[in-house]
């Protein structure tokens, strides 16, 4: 909406703020994008904007890093979907968690994954997909919501297996 302001004042470290929003949002100008997405972020380029300046405003620790590759390496791959679970606890987990979840999109044959996580007394699930599966759907039946490609829930009174198990027989009825 900016560059359609008749005197568009946009400074370097703003351009490199909402060009930042939008290769999160596209993930990396993978999802959602289309010929206006790509005119704002040449807009935001003109302005200024460094896109190493952008993504690296998401940058994590090592220790987020270390978090998200154990989920990944000990994900399970069941039909089209990949489930990570743990029962450790960080402060840092429900970053890890959600970042594991982007990343097993990247597996081979997976459609959907889901990261499950004890957070408190609640049990936190990340789901994701590219949008053939309706993720919003699933995790709305276990009580979160979302959006079709991105979404959650926070289950209180269960256990990470149990959560897994709820998560596994919704999957199973999708695959019939």
């Amino acid at each position: 909406l900016v560059q359609y302001l008749s005197e568009p004042s946009v400074m370097r470290i703003e351009a490199e703020a909402l060009l930042s929003g939008i290769m999160l949002d596209t993930k990396n100008f993978v999802l959602k994008t289309g010929t206006k997405t790509f005119e704002a972020a040449a807009f935001l380029k003109k302005k200024g904007a460094d896109s190493i300046s952008a993504k690296k405003m998401f940058s994590n620790s090592i220790g987020v890093y270390k978090e998200r590759y154990e989920l990944i390496s000990g994900a399970e791959i069941f039909s089209k979907f990949a489930i990570s679970c743990t029962k450790k606890s960080s402060p840092s987990l429900r970053i890890a968690a959600a970042q594991a979840a982007d990343e097993l999109l990247e597996v081979e044959g997976v459609e959907a994954s889901f990261v499950i996580y004890q957070e408190n007394d609640f049990v936190n699930v990340s789901a994701r997909s590219f949008g053939n599966v309706n993720v919003q759907l699933i995790m709305e039946n276990i009580g979160g919501g979302g959006h079709q490609s991105m979404a959650g829930a926070q289950i209180e009174g269960k256990t990470v297996e149990q959560v897994k198990s709820i998560v596994m027989d919704i999957l199973k009825d999708l695959t019939k």
